[in-house]
């Protein structure tokens, strides 16, 4: 028997710690043949445990906030293009639907102000913001 197989052997007499064998994986903090080793698990339990329970993925990415806040931008300049398309279709849906998108970006940008090293956004360029929305709507109403 070698070294390794008699770690094997040894730890499976031991409970497996799944919640922190999922950690690890999930955090990357260990590539999966590493965790195998260490938790005295083979390669095929891991992978069994992650597809029935659902593991994030080692490549998955994660998505931050700023991918959020890009993501919410986009989606912003195409409500108001469709806004600003929509000639003859009432006004007031589309305008309740900037403002709750509105308070969605604020929330995204005051979760991510709340993380060290980064600067809140000033009540200014929020202010600046929605007076460009405001602007725009009115622009499109007089139309």
């Amino acid at each position: 028997m070698t070294k390794d197989a008699a770690v094997v052997a040894v730890a499976r007499t031991d409970p497996v710690n799944w919640p922190l064998i999922r950690q690890e994986y999930e955090g990357r903090l260990f590539q999966p043949a590493m965790i195998c080793k260490r938790h005295g698990i083979t390669p095929f339990q891991l992978r069994y445990r992650r597809q029935s329970e659902g593991w994030l993925s080692c490549r998955a990415r994660i998505v931050t906030k700023a991918d959020l806040v890009a993501r919410m931008l986009k989606v912003f300049d195409k409500q108001i293009r469709k806004l600003e398309a929509a000639v003859n279709e009432p006004i007031d849906k589309q305008a309740n639907v900037l403002a709750t998108m509105t308070k969605t970006l604020d929330k995204l940008i005051e979760m991510g102000a709340a993380e060290r090293n980064l600067e809140p956004p000033t009540r200014k360029d929020m202010a600046d913001l929605r007076d460009k929305l405001a602007k725009r709507i009115d622009q499109f109403k007089q139309r």
